[in-house]
């Protein structure tokens, strides 16, 4: 469902019941021990946990939160230190913050984690939410949506199962065939499983999913539960395999990162926290010379009326942007992130669309009537406007030169133009337009905006460089009030440091203007290249556009100040994050798409090795670039991902080979 609400939960001598389902949330002979005994216990859990490096959990019925509390507590205690656990769990019902705390009131010793659990907690928004806990030892993978389909969504395979919905007479939603199908498709060889319920149907479907089933003596009063482990996992035909990405197997090591922009450093940093070492290549002497030297940008998903791929995938983008910037801002020892809220003014009916299409409990996207505007935005904009709690901007640049600073000496910095990509051997050859050979590695990460398509054999990219103006303009009375962001067509920082930075235009530059000005920008450091001149048209339509919204807010100059760049946008506005298809391959392998055969006559399709794009991001940088990353970083440490299934192959780059296939293009 598009709208999720919090779980209605009535609590007895300090058990949880769902008035929904009837059922308890734990047990009343003591939820901990119950925990302990049937998931960690049953699944010879810390055993197997000493010798492992990275290990992956995956439940169904996130509840209270009680197993990924004992879970993790377990894990810091016996898992090796360099070891990561993944915890994936799904939730149709979530429960609210409130209820969460509760658990700690009854067992004081999880206090620590019940607390930095709710610091990252999501809002009720449907999907998958990434929160990193225990300085990164710790994934969870939250997934709020229906079992089945999430199921479906979930590419990686479990070590280890959960089964922990309500009992099978009271939802037996959580407990058919088709899930315990999913489930074995989603366990690795060997994975196992546990659950409280002996049920003869679940005993019975989990075998037929492949498992060895076994009966347990239960917990407490529970004569029985059931265990068992993956013996063989079935076949399972594959919808859209050209999507299936390739399964790597590669330690860490050196990684180069072409560009030094937000994508650029989000994805060195991203390998790093996994114990790569990264070159990050970039023709400008310093990060963030170019579009991301900017010195403010806001934070914005791009909303819609209806729940859309693109606004699921922009939201969820969204929650986790907020959730790193208040991580890095917290070790920073400068401000760059301004959390004040950001207003959407549109056409009235529009924006009550889009509220409506979010109206879940502490939804982060809400209609503030237009009496209520003075008080937030701290000026009168005589309308009604959408309000982004949480959101606010950031001063780019220096949220660039925290995340060098966050790599730490593992990150080396290059200098060079990277004009040459050779497929060689043992991984990729770059070199710079004198055929000197400037690095070579396993794994490359193009993360260099519309430069990319001008390497060998990327051509097909659909990109184009995307002209932007900012200006910086003094604060004036009306001005000063202003206490968040405002975004109408063009957008408004509250001032700072006595100045407001208003944005920015949008101008496509044709091949010979993408060309021009990456030209001229070889010799230039720190600043705008020199064919991004500022223009004064730019400006007065800048100043004009917040005039507009805000009368006489901002004083016309004829000094020109502010600062233009180019940004990366593909032809679908979508960002284009993942494993580079082989294009020859591709074409080889789904040549007769347009003649409707179906999916699953076809097989994988062909990536090339050890080759990943950031890039496409366009002016919602801010809020893909972190998710982005995570995505990436989990391809080349074949992870699980941080976003579904569905997610991944909406950002991939092969999608733009496979529909000029299936319209019959080579």
């Amino acid at each position: 469902p598009a709208i999720m609400k919090y779980a209605e939960i009535e609590w007895n001598k300090g058990v949880p019941r769902s008035t929904r389902f009837g059922d308890v949330y734990f047990s009343a002979d003591g939820g901990i021990e119950e925990t302990r005994y049937v998931f960690l216990h049953q699944n010879a859990l810390p055993q197997r946990w000493q010798q492992a490096n990275r290990f992956v959990i995956a439940e169904t019925g996130f509840g209270t939160g009680l197993n990924f509390l004992v879970t993790l507590q377990g894990w810091l205690q016996a898992a090796p230190a360099g070891a990561r656990l993944h915890y994936i769990s799904i939730e149709k019902y979530p429960v609210a913050p409130d209820d969460i705390e509760r658990v700690a009131g009854q067992w004081p010793a999880l206090r620590p984690c019940v607390d930095e659990l709710l610091q990252y907690y999501p809002p009720p928004v449907p999907g998958m939410h990434l929160l990193e806990l225990a300085a990164g030892r710790v994934r969870l993978h939250l997934v709020f949506d229906d079992v089945e389909s999430a199921l479906e969504q979930i590419g990686c395979k479990a070590d280890a199962w959960y089964l922990d919905g309500f009992a099978p007479a009271r939802n037996p939603g959580m407990w058919h065939q088709r899930v315990f199908e999913l489930i074995g498709r989603n366990t690795s060889i060997g994975g196992s499983f546990a659950t409280y319920t002996a049920a003869g149907e679940v005993r019975r479907g989990l075998a037929r999913a492949g498992f060895v089933v076994r009966k347990q003596p239960g917990y407490g009063s529970k004569r029985d539960m059931l265990n068992g482990f993956m013996f063989e996992r079935h076949c399972y035909s594959v919808e859209r395999p050209w999507f299936t990405l390739p399964v790597n197997d590669v330690e860490p090591g050196q990684a180069v990162v072409v560009g030094a922009g937000l994508a650029g450093l989000t994805a060195a940093r991203a390998l790093i926290e996994r114990g790569w070492a990264v070159t990050l290549i970039d023709r400008h002497a310093s990060v963030a010379a170019e579009a991301s030297g900017n010195p403010a940008g806001l934070l914005m998903p791009r909303l819609a009326r209806a729940a859309t791929p693109d606004m699921r995938f922009y939201l969820n983008a969204f929650l986790y942007a907020i959730r790193c910037l208040e991580r890095l801002q917290a070790d920073a020892p400068r401000r760059f992130w301004f959390n004040c809220g950001n207003l959407l003014v549109d056409d009235e009916a529009r924006l009550k669309q889009i509220a409506a299409a979010n109206d879940f409990t502490d939804s982060p996207v809400r209609y503030i009537d237009v009496d209520e505007i003075p008080e937030i935005a701290g000026v009168d904009l005589g309308r009604g406007a959408l309000l982004l709690a949480g959101a606010g901007w950031v001063d780019v640049r220096r949220l660039c030169t925290e995340l060098q600073r966050a790599c730490g000496d593992r990150l080396d910095y290059l200098q060079a133009s990277v004009v040459d990509l050779q497929r060689v051997e043992g991984g990729w050859r770059l070199c710079a337009d004198n055929g000197e050979v400037v690095a070579s590695s396993t794994c490359v990460v193009l993360a260099n905006g519309s430069q990319a398509k001008q390497l060998p054999g990327l051509d097909w990219l659909p990109l184009q460089a995307a002209r932007g103006q900012l200006t910086y303009a003094e604060h004036t009375d009306i001005s000063r009030g202003i206490r968040c962001g405002i975004s109408a067509g063009r957008y408004i920082t509250p001032a700072h440091e006595g100045r407001h930075i208003i944005g920015a235009s949008y101008q496509l530059l044709d091949a010979a203007g993408m060309r021009g000005a990456f030209d001229d920008a070889a010799s230039i450091t720190g600043e705008a290249p020199a064919a991004m001149g500022l223009s004064a048209v730019d400006q007065r339509e800048n100043i004009g556009g917040i005039n507009r919204v805000i009368p006489e807010c901002i004083a016309p100059s004829a000094t020109l100040d502010g600062r233009a760049a180019c940004r990366a946008v593909s032809n679908d506005r979508v960002p284009i994050i993942g494993c580079v298809p082989d294009r020859a391959g591709f074409e080889r392998q789904y040549h007769d798409l347009c003649h409707g055969r179906p999916s699953r006559m076809y097989p994988p399709g062909e990536y090339l090795p050890g080759l990943y794009l950031s890039t496409g991001h366009g002016s919602r940088g801010l809020c893909s670039c972190f998710i982005a990353a995570e995505m990436i970083a989990s391809m080349v440490c074949n992870e699980p991902a941080p976003v579904e299934k569905c997610m991944l192959d909406y950002v991939n780059p092969a999608r733009f080979l496979i529909r000029r296939l299936k319209r019959g293009y080579r």
